[in-house]
């Protein structure tokens, strides 16, 4: 099982309408991010928290956590409440500091055994295929014998974000240390990192870098990345940014400013003359101030 294209799973970003809009837009597949497997363990009613939907396609979860029986329990419980759900995620890559310090994310990459425990224990309970998201671990020998050991474990597919913990998103993702990978391994690899456009991405798999690959921060700002369109001038992005609203109210219900704020200035980013146009998105009080044109 492998799908052409993936949408990251951002924190307090990708949230199901944004996901559903990346989608009718061509991402075959999404993913809700940053799950806290703890949480769930300990009062199973916090599953309402996970806003995955039947609406999406091939939708995957991601839970974080270090202990094998919170990802387990975690697991289970998202199989039960929502078997829709298409695919598992662990993540051993996110290099946030809150998620590092509380030893989940690529804290988990300097703990191998551990976090095969952990996606051995997704396996077990979870009805959906089990996958790991990583970044680079050292260098590609330290990478390919964690990613190795994730097979045996039972991960259905691998995804690598080609950077280091350390790295954050400055540099370059090392994408010949992703093609090295992939002829390594058995399982299909996603490759993630600078992804710019769905071209960009088509090539990567066509020359053998991966298998399929994942735009994230891109997406951000082009939501129709994935069917290799872009919004036309200022006007198709409120265009966006209106069916992102529509979609929310639809699927959550109100959005909240900040939220409405936090799209809005990353679809205006790439705009010619965009700084008078994101000072005002940031200094509006109201949904109607941001959708205002001037």
């Amino acid at each position: 099982m492998i799908y052409g294209s993936f949408l990251a799973p951002i924190h307090e970003y990708t949230d199901l309408p944004f996901r559903l809009l990346c989608q009718k837009y061509g991402a075959d597949a999404t993913c809700v991010p940053l799950v806290n497997s703890a949480a769930i363990a300990r009062d199973a009613a916090k599953i309402s928290g996970v806003d995955a939907h039947p609406d999406e396609r091939n939708v995957g979860v991601q839970l974080v956590g270090n202990e094998p029986a919170h990802i387990g329990k975690a697991a289970k419980a998202v199989s039960d409440a929502m078997p829709f759900v298409s695919w598992m995620n662990l993540n051993c890559g996110c290099p946030m500091a809150r998620t590092v310090e509380c030893g989940g994310g690529s804290a988990l990459l300097r703990r191998p055994a551990l976090a095969v425990t952990l996606l051995s224990a997704m396996k077990k309970h979870s009805a959906a295929p089990a996958t790991v998201k990583l970044r680079i671990n050292g260098d590609l020998a330290g990478t390919a014998a964690l990613c190795r050991q994730f097979e045996r474990a039972g991960a259905d597919f691998i995804i690598i974000h080609g950077r280091t913990p350390a790295q954050g998103y400055s540099g370059r993702a090392d994408w010949e240390l992703i093609r090295s990978l992939r002829g390594r391994l058995e399982v299909p690899l996603v490759g993630n990192g600078d992804i710019r456009t769905a071209a960009e991405g088509r090539g990567r798999v066509e020359n053998g870098y991966c298998d399929s690959f994942m735009a994230g921060r891109a997406a951000m700002a082009n939501p129709m990345l994935f069917c290799g369109r872009a919004p036309q001038g200022v006007g198709g992005r409120f265009r966006l940014l209106k069916e992102y609203l529509s979609l929310h109210r639809r699927y959550l219900g109100e959005p909240n400013l900040q939220d409405v704020k936090l799209k809005a200035l990353n679809l205006f980013k790439a705009v010619p003359d965009a700084a008078a146009l994101r000072n005002r998105i940031a200094r509006a009080h109201s949904e109607e101030e941001i959708l205002e044109k001037k």
